[in-house]
């Protein structure tokens, strides 16, 4: 990597260390981010005119829009918002919809208006959806047709969009078309007075500390994401690059990573409207992608499964990976796979608007460090904290990952407890995860310290599990934990102690939860057991659940 004459004075150019204050700095070159305190994300992300240049493409229909029609739709919709919906500045927009080129078009044209838009996985249950609305505090739903029964019963203004704008009887609630919004007019909107600091989007994690939180991501932290993400991408970008948008679009990494970083570099994204691997292997051959960011489970797909063998993907110059860590093992069977692809992978949370560290592409011994989720990123630092001592820890020790940076979110909305217990006063986030930094700046995830359990890129808490799993007649205990998985990364697994008298079977129980909560935090495996042990305060020892489970997964 270039001179490191960046680096603070007694900083260690090798790992990026300073010894003085325990802190990591980026080996990478600080970035220019504005500080314009009325700069919003909309004027900032359209600044560099693309012109004619392809921004969006809808892969199944082939429909594309470019960067021009994108700026005129969206402000199109945004008079459509404002005009007809009576959507005002700082008002919550709930949007429940699969990807599509329109998810980016709304969100634009929210946040223009200084509204904030809230996301939901479209797989959530009616009640989830609900208790994020009243938790976020919505004003307006925007959703589609095959999607608006799980919002029936929600007393809010219901917009519809996409193919089919059948709208349904809700009584005295008012709905709809998205159409109408499109035949707005864009003159005479107010003037909207921005602060950097205004949320943009509140976007729905577990967070660091358990049940889901609103994570109040600003339009400082979105111009920020671009810019970090974007100059640490390490590659020249040429207008014949192609992203396809596999990656849920209400997530933090489809939205800010594979949406916004990407429009704001003048790709052309393709979007996928949900995950399927054959489809996804015929857009890649289709429209010729060259980025393919991806999550391990896909990584996982693209090193064994033979279908791959059936299209041709070299037009792909890039996979990367991020949500959960990726396995040595994994990348080397990719990369023999795929030896003229680069893989990169990275780290980041809802809480850091996705970034923090990347893998550079510019050197030529990333096999070497196979499993690191590379280096940090510009203008980001780091500690590596003993969590018993509370001592930053030097390269090749182990400790909690903290991290400080412009991409760090404002707050956990309404809750000001979960907010002091993950973002300390000298703007550390502590991320919750067990980390090794080598002696070359390279950051491994070894584990996860918080309780959370990574299923794919979502984050299940145990305690919302057990919560349901005690309501059941048949349940005296229960303790919920992660259980390592080749695909998932981790799955959720149940201990339960039955009522006395009481038969009930590990498929009743896994059938009883699946029915209660969203796929992807059902629970995946079941054992019986005498007692759950607990410490004298009353806490799960998860810990020795794990270890007995792990030792028993030895034999």
């Amino acid at each position: 990597m270039a001179g490191m004459e960046h680096l603070p004075e007694g900083t260690d150019a090798r790992s990026g260390y300073r010894a003085s204050d325990g802190v990591y700095y980026s080996k990478r070159r600080p970035v220019w981010i504005p500080q314009t305190p009325g700069l919003d994300l909309l004027s900032f992300l359209l600044a560099p005119q693309f012109g004619d240049r392809q921004a969006l493409v809808d892969a199944p229909s082939g429909q594309s829009w470019s960067y021009a029609q994108l700026e005129r739709r969206v402000r199109v919709v945004a008079a459509g918002l404002y005009k007809q919906l009576g959507v005002r500045q700082y008002d919550v927009v709930m949007l429940l919809a699969p990807n599509c080129i329109e998810f980016a078009v709304i969100f634009l044209a929210v946040v223009s208006l200084g509204a904030t838009l809230t996301t939901v996985n479209q797989v959530n249950t009616a009640l989830e959806i609900q208790k994020q609305m009243n938790d976020a505090g919505a004003k307006f739903i925007i959703t589609t047709a095959a999607l608006v029964e799980k919002v029936a019963g929600v007393d809010l203004p219901v917009v519809i969009f996409g193919e089919n704008e059948v709208v349904p009887s809700f009584g005295s609630k008012a709905t709809y078309r998205y159409s109408e919004f499109l035949r707005a007019d864009p003159d005479g909107l107010p003037k909207v007075k921005f602060s950097q600091d205004d949320t943009a989007a509140l976007l729905y994690s577990s967070g660091t500390t358990g049940l889901s939180k609103g994570v109040a991501v600003t339009h400082r932290n979105f111009i920020s994401c671009i810019c970090v993400f974007n100059s640490g991408q390490d590659e020249p970008l040429s207008p014949d690059h192609k992203l396809l948008l596999v990656l849920p679009m209400f997530h933090v990494y489809g939205l800010a990573i594979c949406t916004v970083s990407s429009l704001a570099r003048g790709m052309s994204v393709v979007v996928l409207p949900q995950f399927d691997f054959v489809k996804m292997l015929s857009a890649i051959q289709t429209y010729q992608i060259t980025h393919v960011p991806c999550v391990p489970p896909i990584i996982i797909a693209l090193a064994k499964q033979d279908v791959v063998l059936k299209f041709n993907l070299s037009s792909v110059v890039q996979f990367g990976s991020g949500a959960a860590p990726l396995g040595k093992e994994i990348m080397d069977a990719c990369a023999k796979r795929f030896p003229n692809v680069k893989i990169k992978q990275g780290y980041g949370l809802t809480e850091s608007c996705a970034c923090c560290s990347t893998s550079p592409t510019e050197v030529d011994d990333m096999a070497a460090h196979f499993g690191a989720s590379g280096i940090l990123l510009p203008n980001m630092q780091a500690m590596v904290v003993d969590p018993a001592t509370n001592k930053p820890m030097p390269p090749t020790k182990q400790g909690e990952f903290w991290i400080r940076g412009p991409v760090i979110m404002k707050e956990y909305l309404n809750n000001p407890k979960a907010t002091a217990d993950c973002l300390d006063g000298d703007g550390w986030l502590h991320t919750g995860d067990l980390v090794v930094v080598d002696e070359d700046g390279y950051i491994f995830v070894m584990d996860r310290l918080k309780e959370l359990i990574k299923y794919n890129a979502f984050q299940v808490a145990p305690a919302e599990l057990e919560a349901l799993l005690l309501s059941h007649p048949a349940i005296l205990d229960c303790a919920v934990i992660p259980y390592p998985d080749e695909t998932a990364g981790q799955i959720p697994m149940a201990f339960i102690v039955r009522q006395p008298g009481k038969q009930l079977s590990e498929d009743e129980i896994m059938d009883w939860v699946a029915k209660q909560v969203a796929p992807y935090k059902k629970v995946r495996k079941v054992a019986f057991i005498a007692t759950i042990p607990k410490s004298a305060a009353g806490k799960i020892l998860r810990r020795e659940l794990v270890q007995t489970t792990a030792a028993k997964a030895r034999l």
